[in-house]
């Protein structure tokens, strides 16, 4: 039987990547796949902070190929040949049902963010297989076609049985990783998953997605409208386009070879489930709102639609006595704001930090040993549940979501400006400043107007100044851009921080 200190179960981005970071710390590491690389995968966009964190994790742990993989200009001058897109601009626009024109109803219903560098749209088929060919040059011990068929814990490690081409393997390690997703496979063992209306978080949205090729282009749409004022700093095409209405969302995510991942996100209060074919909901949605049916119709569709179930799901436990999971397998949450890669990176570095000051030189495999861990991801689940929930509330009413919609960037960046990226397991320091009781308290306020405003027709100037106020005054400990100026129109230009200060803070120099 085969002995290492760790084994990863799954080999996407989080698992390959937390693989090698463990390798490079000296450990012996197995990744155990089911299937195979190169395959489709959803959860395709960078933030700056997955940006900011990948890099960071390659300056401290020695891997330059994360640096290489953490921006668009760095993947092209590398001469990585995977497929990608350039991300610059966090878009939205929120349509109205039937709405034929951009400035149909009055202003132009648009918000832009301009990233502080040139993110990353990921085709996951490409940079999943990238992920497991770098753990493997850094010693990791790879087996695709290899199912997991049952893991015992026991006080001496853990067995792990498993089938690999219908051959039966065994093997043994001190510690599991499990980064199997949605069925994660500890999750399934213990009976942990909480999901349905045993939830407690009020968000509830499920999604329709696919692929297209050459979709339309909406800078077009827009610049068609004789009164249209473009303030955008870059061309519309380098975002992610959040295309937005009461109940839901859409994402366009476009890579350079002309294909755009495109999925709608759908609040279950206003779409319950049901059992229409994923195609025809799609396009029925889709055809209440003109300008993007327009985008769309008649594009070569290039991969079958999916549509999930609720995308919410959380598991009462997510460590344990020789066993911890990443993010995706943890929780489920919802693609708004992109925390998903994000969030996966922020554990790597804390799961790497605990097990290699605490855990493996103190032989302390127990679970009370990793339950800060835990913690950070419970209270980041709540916090950003809460905030994608009011995102939905907040599609009724334009200047409710303009002005609600800056605490999604406020919270990252107050993170970042903070230092949150080179800090590892610190309670603090939460994806999101979930981890910042002053930031939670000031949100949480916000958050229940935003509710509120949902039940209402109208909401009156009276509470959209006040709304105002607060972006631009109660929340200036945290407004780097001006959130909330009238002469910015809603449109925020990159602002680049300054990672001379940001390192000084925390004790490092400058890279």
């Amino acid at each position: 039987m085969e002995k290492y200190d760790i084994a990863v179960i799954g080999s996407g981005m989080g698992g390959s990547a937390c693989a090698t970071v463990l390798a490079k710390l000296g450990y012996t590491v197995l990744m155990l796949e089911r299937g195979s690389h190169p395959r489709f995968a959803i959860g395709e966009s960078a933030t700056p902070l997955m940006s900011k964190k990948i890099r960071y994790l390659g300056e401290a742990y020695g891997i330059p190929e994360f640096d290489e993989l953490s921006t668009y200009d760095k993947i092209k001058k590398s001469g990585n040949a995977m497929l990608c897109g350039p991300k610059e601009l966090f878009h939205y626009f929120v349509h109205k049902a039937g709405q034929v024109t951009p400035d149909q109803f009055g202003t132009v219903p648009e918000v832009i963010v301009q990233t502080p560098e040139i993110d990353v749209q990921y085709f996951r088929a490409d940079s999943d297989k990238y992920f497991v060919d770098v753990s493997q040059r850094y010693g990791v011990t790879y087996l695709d076609h290899t199912s997991v068929e049952d893991i015992e814990f026991s006080d001496d490690g853990v067995s792990i049985k498993c089938l690999r081409n219908q051959q039966p393997l065994d093997f043994f390690c001190d510690f599991v990783i499990d980064g199997t997703g949605f069925n994660s496979i500890i999750g399934n063992k213990f009976n942990l998953k909480i999901q349905g209306d045993q939830l407690a978080t009020p968000l509830k949205s499920r999604s329709i997605f696919t692929h297209f090729r050459d979709i339309g282009d909406f800078e077009e749409v827009l610049k068609a409208s004789p009164s249209f004022v473009d303030r955008s700093p870059v061309p519309r095409c380098r975002a992610t386009q959040h295309h937005c209405f009461e109940g839901g969302w859409l994402w366009f995510i476009p890579f350079d070879d002309g294909v755009t991942s495109v999925g709608i996100n759908l609040d279950m209060d206003l779409f319950p489930m049901n059992t229409k074919d994923a195609s025809e909901e799609f396009w029925e949605i889709v055809s209440r709102y003109p300008i993007v049916h327009e985008l769309l119709k008649g594009r070569e569709v290039v991969r079958p639609f999916v549509k999930t179930g609720r995308l919410q799901f959380l598991n009462e436990q997510m460590v344990g006595d020789r066993w911890a999971m990443l993010p995706a397998s943890a929780y489920g949450l919802d693609a708004w704001f992109s925390t998903g890669l994000a969030v996966s990176f922020i554990a790597i570095h804390r799961l790497a930090e605990i097990l290699h000051n605490d855990v493996f030189p103190k032989r302390r495999f127990e679970r009370n040993v990793l339950i800060n861990y835990e913690e950070a991801l419970k209270k980041e689940f709540n916090h950003v549940s809460k905030m994608v929930h009011g995102i939905y509330k907040s599609f009724k009413h334009f200047d409710v979501f303009k002005h609600y919609g800056f605490l999604c960037f406020m919270g990252s960046e107050h993170y970042l400006e903070h230092g949150g990226i080179y800090r590892g397991m610190d309670m603090d320091f939460l994806l999101l400043s979930a981890g910042d009781p002053a930031f939670v308290e000031k949100f949480d306020a916000v958050y229940s107007k935003v509710i509120e405003y949902s039940t209402l027709d109208a909401v009156p100037e009276t509470e959209i100044d006040a709304l105002n106020i607060f972006i631009r005054e109660d929340m200036a400990p945290y407004n780097f851009r001006g959130f909330g100026r009238p002469e910015m129109h809603g449109v925020h230009p990159r602002r680049v921080m300054d990672e001379t200060k940001i390192r000084a803070k925390v004790g490092l120099a400058v890279s």
